[in-house]
């Protein structure tokens, strides 16, 4: 009882939790213990909030203590020690060095993470970090988003916000990490590959069966270009969730309340009072057929040509999963396919591509691309975590900086032009020794055929790495 106890506080929010910073790779295992339980994880990410407690019926399966590892990672840090003050300073520190191509690389870096409870349903949660790279890069699982470099040095904001929230009304504000969707390796509307959104969010929990979400954010100020998006999921059955979505992003010169609106469809504010501006529709669902199964997919629209006169194509991505685990063994797997049409993300205005600081605010895969992943991960040797994953990638010449060009027509062939190639495969290891205390071992290669789309070349990089790092 204690373990489903505490599996379920993990995945529904028996306390208010601040959540898995989602470059973590806990967030894996995350989804094989939704895999494993009888009931779904909400749609956003990362979990903050939930309250579709039901641990009467959750079965958590034969994963242990990493169980309880997961629920004080998860926590807020006030939470996760409930002795401390109501004010909290923690952080990380990390060292890694790598191998890639016959060149040897070291990256160090640190976070500090301030968490305040003001008073009971209103805190405050803000994490900095800084880093170093002689490749210019940051350590592994670190935010990669550090805009104005200075060569040497990369200091940033990953988040920084106030939130108060009840069972039913949650309101944030300031920068706030998202990600959208059931996809383990992408998703398709908003994911974490583009830096934390500044933001207004709303979210409503409604019965435990509808939980609706909505935000304003800010692409470019400085531009006046914004992003509006909502999100409704229905928990129509313990084991079935569905999400209905949409978002817009548009320049103006100064608020848009049309816009801001988060309860009123945008389409048809777009469609008959706005001109040229950047709308995405997405449905997506994931379903247990029983526990320890889960089928999830995605499906993005961000052109339908219904009344199509000019032999204009489609603009749509869509994504395909499955997962298992099988409790007896620790063992878990995910297989996924993603594709992505041409012209998906781009749009006849350069204002208006969906960008945010150059990236893709949906899928880190981009348009005109399509990739098969599997993934097999046990935990069978806690406190020693390990993963396999392969993929294969097809790319073709499409960009988003291609935009939406009158000459885009449905004769095209999918994916375009010269096709890249790129498999993968990595072996990573997490260990977790103590508390504060992780270790993470990585080995892959890659293997690119028609690299940067030029017939016959060919390209091969093998890489290694090891990286510590501290929690305090």
């Amino acid at each position: 009882m204690a373990a489903v106890l505490i599996a379920a506080g993990i995945l529904f929010g028996t306390v208010q939790q601040a959540g898995l910073p989602l470059q973590d790779p806990l967030n894996w295992w995350l989804y094989m213990l939704e895999t494993d339980s009888e009931t779904m994880l909400p749609g956003t990410f990362p979990l903050v909030d939930s309250h579709f407690l039901n641990d009467g019926n959750s079965s958590t399966g034969s994963l242990g203590s990493m169980e309880g590892f997961l629920f004080t990672r998860s926590s807020s840090p006030n939470v996760s020690r409930p002795e401390s003050p109501a004010f909290s300073l923690t952080g990380t520190v990390a060292g890694e060095v790598l191998n890639s191509s016959d060149s040897f690389e070291t990256r160090t870096g640190a976070t500090a993470r301030l968490f305040v409870d003001i008073f009971p349903g209103l805190y405050l949660d803000e994490r900095l970090s800084v880093w170093a790279g002689s490749d210019e890069s940051p350590p592994d699982y670190f935010s990669p988003y550090h805009e104005g470099m200075e060569r040497g040095r990369h200091l940033y904001v990953d988040w920084g916000y106030l939130r108060w929230n009840n069972e039913t009304v949650s309101l944030g504000f300031g920068r706030i990490p998202q990600r959208w969707g059931p996809g383990r390796f992408t998703q398709l509307l908003i994911s974490n590959n583009s830096p934390s959104l500044d933001m207004l969010k709303v979210q409503f929990n409604l019965w435990n069966t509808l939980r609706f979400t909505g935000f304003t954010s800010t692409i470019d100020s400085d531009s006046g270009t914004y992003l509006s998006a909502h999100r409704l999921d229905i928990s129509p059955r313990e084991n079935l969730r569905i999400g209905l979505c949409e978002s817009i992003l548009f320049k103006a010169e100064g608020m848009d309340f049309a816009y801001m609106n988060p309860v009123i469809p945008w389409y048809p504010v777009q469609w008959n009072e706005r001109v040229d501006d950047n709308a995405f529709f997405s449905f997506d669902v994931s379903w247990k057929p029983f526990s320890g199964v889960e089928t999830y997919g995605e499906l993005l629209i961000d052109d339908i040509q219904y009344e199509n006169t000019g032999d204009r194509p489609n603009k749509l991505g869509w994504t395909a999963g499955l997962s298992a685990y099988i409790n007896q063994l620790d063992l878990g797997t995910v297989i996924e396919y993603t594709r992505i049409d041409r012209y998906v993300y781009g749009q006849r205005r350069p204002c208006n591509f969906y960008l945010h600081h150059g990236e893709i605010i949906g899928s880190e895969l981009g348009p005109d691309a399509d990739r098969v992943t599997l993934s097999l991960g046990t935990s069978a040797a806690w406190p020693l975590l390990g993963e396999i994953t392969l993929d294969h990638t097809r790319h073709g010449e499409g960009t988003v900086q291609e935009g939406w060009p009158d000459s885009a027509s449905t004769a095209g062939v999918f994916p375009s032009g010269i096709i890249e190639y790129t498999t993968g495969a990595e072996l990573h290891l997490g260990w977790y020794p103590l508390d504060f205390l992780e270790i993470h071992g990585n080995v892959g290669n890659k293997w690119i055929r028609n690299l940067n789309h030029v017939p016959g070349e060919s390209d091969s990089d093998f890489g290694t790495s090891l990286e510590a790092i501290y929690n305090w």
